[in-house]
């Protein structure tokens, strides 16, 4: 069997539930040949760097300028084009060519949209879109997508609403890797705090907020700024109580020994966060979509969204810790999220015979 999955760095959450995936399908199908591509570094691979660094540029500093086309582009009706069509189709046809897939996953709205485009016209592959966010935007539907995997069931409810055959709907949860999920009884830290800004390190700048983190008694704060350089150098060295790291490809350690998780909402963090089943505590959110994010955190009692203020947070990080019945209800509540979610689902689906003779 053929499988490729197809994603890009807008966010680094849509490439990590590729590698997730490739990772789940080669542990179920030994014999498969599944190949991960990124289809802007396929279609412009001198380009690609700069157009991402755009993309991290305006999700750091462009938030309204964002939301705006965010909100433009959920809508009914055609959707809008998609720029350098033809450029990205071609590069799409040839890694079809190369791969010659039964399958095809995406877990990046814009891949959806131009793998369904070409499948229309002479593509012979299942198309599976992956939709790494609790709201289902509309540029993730597209007409010839065969399956939908999504986080929940508050995004099956809402995709059937669209008008999706609830038959062609999965709640798998975001795909994150099996390393996320405790093995056994682990050993957890009781006041470990780890503090992250997902892969582009969008987290608190302000000094305060770390003062306040690094005087919380008896708490070990642990605070990966992944690729936000600045921060790491002004944080490494400042706290003798805050452990400081840049990228790493560890976070899975980081975050199962953690008794809570400080970060920005992204859909990823938040399911790898309900496979650790460490309580997830949202920096205020700017961006639309961690906005629901947010918001499902709060109504599945998982966690909360913390106030702006730096010292208001720190008060209520130290009640949480303190009050560990807290805590301990917010990790019951992610076990059972959880059991309604399958990502066996779709190992099951690709192990139909009629996958198989596909392509």
């Amino acid at each position: 069997m053929n499988i490729l999955i197809l994603t890009g760095k807008f966010g680094m959450g849509h490439q990590s539930a590729a590698l997730a995936l490739e990772e789940h399908i080669r542990s179920a199908f030994p014999q498969a040949q599944v190949r991960v591509a990124d289809l802007v570094e396929e279609t412009f691979p001198g380009k690609s760097r700069g157009i991402y660094k755009m993309f991290a540029m305006v999700a750091r500093h462009g938030g309204p300028v964002f939301n705006r086309l965010y909100r433009s582009l959920d809508r009914e009706g055609p959707a809008m084009p998609v720029p350098a069509r033809g450029k990205f189709l071609k590069a799409l046809h040839r890694l079809v060519k190369e791969t010659k897939p039964q399958v095809v996953l995406s877990t990046l709205p814009l891949c959806t949209r131009l793998a369904s485009e070409y499948k229309g016209k002479q593509g012979e592959f299942q198309l599976i879109s992956c939709v790494t966010d609790i709201r289902c935007h509309s540029e993730w539907i597209a007409p010839h997508v065969d399956l939908y995997c999504v986080p929940s069931q508050k995004t099956f409810r809402e995709l059937v609403k669209k008008g999706i055959d609830p038959q062609r709907v999965l709640v798998t949860g975001i795909p994150v890797r099996p390393a996320f999920h405790p093995v056994g009884k682990e050993e957890k830290r009781e006041k470990e705090v780890l503090v992250m800004g997902g892969g582009l390190g969008l987290m608190p700048e302000d000094p305060e907020f770390y003062r306040n983190l690094a005087r919380l008694p008896g708490v070990h704060v642990t605070v990966i700024t992944g690729k936000n350089k600045e921060l790491y150098a002004k944080l490494q060295g400042a706290h003798p109580q805050v452990e400081v790291l840049g990228f790493t490809n560890q976070v899975d350690k980081y975050l199962r020994r953690a008794s809570l998780m400080l970060s920005k909402p992204g859909g990823l963090t938040l399911f790898e966060a309900i496979a650790a089943q460490v309580p997830l505590f949202a920096f205020h959110p700017t961006l639309e979509q961690e906005k629901e994010n947010g918001a499902f955190l709060k109504e599945e009692k998982i966690g909360l969204v913390l106030p702006e203020n730096p010292k208001a947070m720190s008060w209520l990080i130290e009640d949480a810790l303190c009050q560990k019945g807290a805590l301990e209800e917010m990790r019951r509540n992610m076990a059972r999220l959880q059991a309604g979610m399958d990502l066996g689902k779709l190992m099951d689906v690709l192990e139909a015979p009629s996958v198989r003779k596909a392509g």
